[in-house]
C-alpha cells in the first residue's frame, strides 16, 4: 500500500492555514491543558486516567477548524476515555438564543400528561425537544464543525444526524441517576454511535454536571447489563469498575462541546443550584450503518439543516408545517439496524424502567439514597 505523507514548515511567527485532502489544519499552538488525575485505587502513582479539556483558541473557533494538535489530543482523550471535552467551541450568543427559548417552553413541557422525567421523577430530570425553528437551528450547535472534524476522523466521513434532544436537570433533584450506557441493545465493539453534548451553561458538581465513568467504552458488552431493552449496568460490574477508575464530574465551561462515545457510562447528578441546567445532545453515526432514526423538522428548518455540507441529516420522508408543536413530538431512540414496530412501548433516550437500589452506585463517603 502507498502511503502518501504530506510534512508542512511553517515559520513560527505566522499565521498560515494548511489545506489537504478536504481538511483545513491550522499551525499547532501550545495551550494551558488542565489535567483531572482520576484515581485507580491503591496503585502505583504514575496510574492513573487523564480527563484532558482541549482548550481551543479563539482563531480555531472563528474557523471552525481544530489544529492538528488539538485534534489529535480529542483523539488520544475520546479512544482513551471514551469522551473528548472541548473547550471555546461554540459562540455564548448561540448558546443564550436557544437557552432563553427553552426556559420559555419548559413550564408547559412540565404540565404535559406527556412529560417524561430520566430515571424517576426523583431525580427531577426531564427530557424536553431542543426549539425547532429555523431561527434557533445555530449550525455551531447543531452541527459543530470542530466536532463533526473529531466525528470524522473517528467514524468516517459526512456523518449521519439523526436524533436531536435535550435534558434539564431541575433543581431539587435527589440522589443520582443509575450507572448506565444509552447504548441499549447489541453493539459492535468499535465506536458506531456518537453523541455530542452541548451544554447551556458552565457545569460542575453544584448544577448537575453528568458523572462520567472514563473508559467503559472499552471490554464491556450487554453481558453486563441488567435489562434486555436497558443500558443499566449490573452492580458488581460498575463496583468492580469503581475500585479500577472510579468516575468523575468534570467541570465544563460554558462553550465546550463533548464527543463521547454511547457505550461510555455515566450517571445524571443533582442541581443543587435555583437554575435548570440545560444540556443539548446531537447524535452521529457513520453512513455505513444506516441509522434508522428520523429527525422531525419544520420545512424551512429542514432546508436550512440540509445545506450543511459536512453531515447529513436524516429527516423523516414527508415535510413538517413551520408551524408544528415540536414540544408534542418525542424522538424514537433506535440503536439497531432493524425498523422498530413504531406501535410498541416507546423508548427513550434514557429509558422507562424504575430504578431499585442495585442500580446506584454508593462511594463509601456517602449513604444509600432511597429512590421511592
Amino acid at each position: 500500500m502507498l502511503v502518501r505523507r504530506l510534512r508542512i514548515r511553517w515559520p513560527r511567527s505566522r499565521a498560515l492555514s494548511i489545506s489537504y485532502q478536504n481538511y483545513t489544519f491550522w499551525p499547532a499552538r501550545k495551550t494551558q491543558r488542565r489535567r483531572l488525575h482520576v484515581s485507580k485505587g491503591p496503585l502505583s502513582a504514575e496510574d492513573h486516567w487523564d480527563i484532558t479539556p482541549v482548550r481551543l483558541t479563539d482563531l480555531e473557533r472563528a474557523a471552525q477548524c481544530p489544529s492538528a494538535t488539538n485534534l489529535q489530543l480529542s483523539l488520544t482523550q475520546f479512544h482513551s476515555n471514551g469522551i473528548a471535552i472541548i473547550e471555546n467551541a461554540v459562540a455564548h450568543s448561540s448558546l443564550d438564543h436557544i437557552r432563553e427559548r427553552m426556559l420559555q417552553d419548559l413550564p408547559r413541557n412540565l404540565a404535559s400528561p406527556q412529560v417524561h422525567y430520566n430515571h424517576g421523577k426523583i431525580h427531577r430530570n426531564v427530557s424536553q425537544t431542543p426549539p425547532l425553528l429555523v431561527e434557533y437551528l445555530h449550525e455551531d450547535v447543531w452541527a459543530n464543525r470542530i466536532a463533526v472534524t473529531l466525528i470524522e476522523h473517528i467514524i468516517g466521513p459526512k456523518p449521519q444526524l439523526s436524533f436531536a434532544t435535550s435534558n434539564i436537570a431541575l433543581p431539587g433533584g435527589r440522589g443520582r441517576q443509575a450507572v448506565h450506557s444509552d447504548y441499549y441493545c447489541e453493539h459492535l465493539d468499535f465506536p458506531v454511535f456518537l453523541e455530542v453534548c452541548v451544554f447551556l451553561d458552565a457545569v460542575d458538581h453544584s448544577n448537575g454536571s453528568t458523572e462520567i465513568w472514563p473508559g467503559t467504552h472499552h471490554g464491556y458488552t450487554k453481558k453486563h447489563h441488567t435489562h434486555a431493552d436497558m443500558g443499566w449496568i449490573k452492580k458488581g460490574v460498575f463496583e468492580r469498575r469503581a475500585q479500577i477508575c472510579p468516575p468523575v464530574q468534570p467541570v465544563i465551561p460554558k462553550g465546550s462541546v463533548c464527543v463521547r462515545d454511547l457505550r461510555m457510562w455515566h450517571a445524571g447528578m443533582p442541581n443543587h443550584t435555583a437554575n435548570p441546567r440545560i444540556m443539548l445532545g446531537f447524535i452521529f453515526s457513520p453512513a455505513w450503518f444506516a441509522s434508522r432514526m428520523r429527525l422531525r423538522l419544520p420545512k424551512k428548518a429542514r432546508e436550512l439543516a440540509k445545506s450543511w455540507n459536512h453531515v447529513d441529516c436524516v429527516c423523516e420522508a414527508e415535510s413538517v408545517e413551520d408551524d408544528m408543536d415540536y414540544l408534542e413530538f418525542a424522538q424514537e431512540m433506535n440503536l439497531t439496524q432493524k425498523e422498530r414496530d413504531w406501535k410498541g412501548r416507546y423508548v427513550s433516550k434514557h429509558g422507562s424502567i424504575s430504578a431499585g437500589s442495585g442500580d446506584y452506585w454508593v462511594p463509601l463517603e456517602e449513604t444509600p439514597t432511597s429512590t421511592q
